[in-house]
């Protein structure tokens, strides 16, 4: 059990229910049922729950029906894993996507969904800090435009999620009225609205390099740097990767992060925050009030539940037995690492055979860097398979000398080396080809993966049909460049009637 993150998660739940906490006191709820909005947030105090409310949807992925953790679900449909389960139907929909043959009404649209509620909280903030609130010092200007900052770099991260997956999204600044109605922009637009957050952002200036203490878990430069890093990278933008680089190079001699010694270090609770990581968001057991009714309370994950295998008996005394058998990791994968690599064993587990319930996909290998552990969520108070205290590293000090080291650097073999010395192993020269082997093998379990092949033109190559011979249950499509964007929710569609155009690209 952990409580270190409370304070954060506590106000975010708070947030949840009617943006109804005032004063310094996040944990102090009084009835404000009679305040307009517009008299309600014209004090900073209640500017900044609004604020606290726009990082509320970071914790919807892994849950809210369709458990599309922002790590598992593009995990399942690359080429290290599988989406496993108990049967060819069980999470049905990751099986269309993992075979590129999805559907409007099977495609993921409580994923749509949640990040839209991100954006829409992130817009109400803005609205309310810049309508309702009226700074009258210097002190009180310069925090709004720390306000600002946070609730336009969230914004960020959760456009360039629906850009991901969907590209050719509805894009909106202000929050819609009347129909609802938004306009539809290409992909390349949309990439360059997500640019102008970012560096609005960046030249505020206002976010802290790193935050500490009661702080971890929200935006900081580090973090808009690495975002940048991550749209401009997906994107190929040859005019700004020379700036990407930059910021790479700005985190690196910052001096605040180093490699951990112990790679299976990092996914140990203690390892939460470790000198190596640029940015988490934030899961605890402690109070954790999660439950099968609404996954959107503040409390633990479920992905720790999903890995483990079904059935498992706790034999080791270390994994609980909660597992659902998802995200099987494919035999290839285990043995693509040296035999010295030390994240070989950190990321994969290989538990002794007759000790689960043998499930769909099954290889024998499960993904280890977020497995439930035993009490990892003993501090909850709802449902215990949901709430499990696992921290989701998005961005750590690795990434940002591997990003380096493709962008260019001319320290590029230094960094790669870096990375290749914590795990045990030689040298290698760095190529991109190598350099991207290394991102496959360093972020395992960790939602990479997918989106290192499609952006570098890898996935036709990889994203293929698995021999029926040598496993019958393997992926049954084949990955084209007219699959890069999912189909739009039906009823997204639907609800749009006709204004939000279908991505038929995907049919073809």
């Amino acid at each position: 059990m952990k409580i270190n993150k409370n304070i954060l998660l506590t106000s975010i739940a708070a947030m949840g229910m009617g943006l109804s906490s005032c004063g310094t006191d996040w944990l102090d709820i009084p009835d404000n049922t009679q305040d307009t909005v517009a008299d309600y947030y014209t004090t900073e105090a209640n500017i900044q729950q609004a604020v606290v409310a726009a990082y509320d949807p970071l914790h919807w992925f892994d849950y809210a029906n369709n458990y599309c953790g922002i790590n598992i679900y593009p995990e399942v449909i690359a080429d290290q894993c599988f989406p496993g389960g108990g049967d060819i139907n069980d999470m049905n929909q990751w099986k269309t996507v993992f075979n590129f043959n999805t559907t409007p009404t099977v495609v993921l649209d409580t994923n749509y969904s949640n990040a839209y509620s991100g954006v829409k909280r992130c817009n109400d903030a803005i609205f309310y800090m810049y309508n309702y609130w009226e700074p009258t010092t210097d002190q009180e200007l310069a925090n709004r435009e720390y306000y600002e900052s946070q609730v336009l770099a969230l914004r960020a991260f959760f456009y360039n999620y629906l850009w991901h997956w969907w590209g050719n999204i509805a894009y909106y600044t202000t929050n819609l009225s009347g129909d609802y109605f938004a306009p539809q922009y290409t992909a390349d637009e949309v990439y360059e609205f997500i640019m102008e957050d970012i560096e609005r952002v960046i030249s505020l200036n206002r976010l802290p390099e790193k935050c500490s203490g009661s702080e971890l878990g929200r935006v900081t430069k580090h973090f808009i740097y690495m975002l940048y890093a991550e749209v401009v990278m997906y994107q190929n933008d040859a005019t700004r990767k020379p700036t990407a680089l930059k910021y790479m190079e700005e985190i690196i001699e910052s001096g605040k992060y180093q490699l951990m010694t112990n790679f299976a270090d990092i996914w140990d609770v203690t390892g939460e925050w470790c000198s190596e990581s640029v940015w988490e968001i934030n899961y605890s057991d402690y109070l954790a009030g999660r439950n099968w009714s609404w996954g959107g309370t503040a409390g633990g994950t479920v992905v720790p539940a999903m890995i483990l295998p079904r059935g498992y008996n706790s034999s080791d005394g270390i994994h609980d037995n909660t597992g659902w058998g998802f995200g099987t990791v494919r035999k290839s994968t285990y043995d693509s690492y040296d035999p010295a690599d030390t994240r070989r064993d950190a990321s994969i587990w290989q538990p002794e055979a007759g000790s689960y319930n043998v499930g769909y996909q099954d290889t024998g290998y499960f993904l280890a860097k977020y497995a439930g552990k035993i009490g990892g969520n003993s501090g909850q108070i709802a449902d215990a398979i949901l709430n499990y205290n696992n921290n989701l590293r998005i961005y750590r000090y690795s990434e940002v000398l591997l990003n380096a080291a493709e962008l260019g650097s001319p320290n590029a073999q230094n960094y790669l080396d870096m990375v290749r010395t914590r795990a045990g192993v030689g040298s290698v020269p760095a190529t991109l080809d190598n350099i991207i082997q290394e991102r496959a093998l360093e972020f395992l379990g960790e939602g990479k993966r997918y989106w290192d092949l499609i952006r570098t033109g890898l996935a036709k190559d990889y994203l293929v049909e698995d021999n029926p011979v040598e496993f019958p249950d393997g992926r049954k499509g084949h990955y084209t460049d007219n699959k890069k964007y999912l189909p739009f929710p039906q009823s997204e569609i639907d609800n749009c009637r006709g204004t939000l155009k279908q991505n038929d690209q995907y049919f073809q």
